[in-house]
């Protein structure tokens, strides 16, 4: 990860399967997963384990 590049213009992972998530460039948040079932099955995870 590299601090001189925009967050946009840089690979994420995918935190439940591990897949690389394409961004789009411009303006909007940076998508952190896959899809969004993925974002509610971690954040469900993360919740009761008491993360969140």
């Amino acid at each position: 990860m590299s601090f001189t590049d925009p967050a946009k213009s840089q690979p994420v992972i995918c935190p439940q399967c591990s897949a690389e998530v394409p961004q789009v460039p411009g303006r909007g948040k940076v998508k952190r997963y896959c899809n969004p079932s993925h974002g509610r099955t971690w954040r469900t995870r993360m919740r009761s384990a008491g993360w969140l």
